[in-house]
This record gives C-alpha cells, structure tokens and sequence, in this order.
C-alpha cells in the first residue's frame, strides 16, 4: 500500500493498473533533466571564468548577470533539444523500462501472478 497515495491504493484493489507516462512525455522529461545539467555545466565554466578574471569584467552588473543567467538557460535547452550530450536518450530509456517494470509487477500482483 502506497502511504503517499490512498486513492491509489483502491485503485491497485480494484485491479487497475496504474497509469504509465506516455512516451512524449518520457522524453519531454529526460529533456528538460539533460537542459538542466547543461545548464549547470555552463554555470560552472562561467563562474570559473569569472574567478580567473577571464571574462573581462571588474564590476558586479546585476541586470547583466540576469540576462547571462537568461540566455544560459536558453542555450541550455537548446542545445539538449538538438540531442544534446545524449544523456536524454539514456535517461527516457531507463524511465520507460522502470514504468515498463512497474507496470508489470502492478499488473502481476494484481492477478496473483509471481512473474520477477
């Protein structure tokens, strides 16, 4: 029984199975994860930048830092919409085998079935 899920329990009693995330949606997910650690890649190579004073910069500019944070995140997600690092086809692969599995036992358990 799912304690963060009551109704979800009544569900899986009455033989249901959960519902798995559909495969657009799998790999919107593994996207937006993979724009994310771009995203903090770049951060890091900004910062390090910055400390080194290779950027060129002496002083704090706040509405500049805004709009680098802005046009990093933009850059980010493009670069993982074009296919990025590849870690996004390896993420919705996992995602969807886990839903797979968990679809499985769900339905397994249900019929009291034993199947690994």
């Amino acid at each position: 029984m799912n304690a963060l899920s009551p109704l979800g329990s009544h569900i899986h009693a009455l033989g249901a199975a959960p519902a798995s995330p559909s495969p657009a949606k799998l790999h919107e997910i593994a996207q937006q994860f993979e724009a994310l650690l771009i995203g903090e890649m770049l951060k890091g190579v900004r910062e390090a930048a910055k400390d080194s004073g290779m950027d060129g910069e002496d002083d704090e500019d706040p509405a500049g830092e805004s709009a680098t944070d802005l046009a990093q995140t933009q850059f980010a997600q493009a670069i993982a919409a074009q296919g990025g690092l590849g870690l996004s086809r390896l993420i919705e692969t996992g995602l969807a085998k886990d839903s797979e599995n968990q679809t499985v036992k769900t339905v397994n358990s249900s019929a009291g079935g034993t199947r690994p």
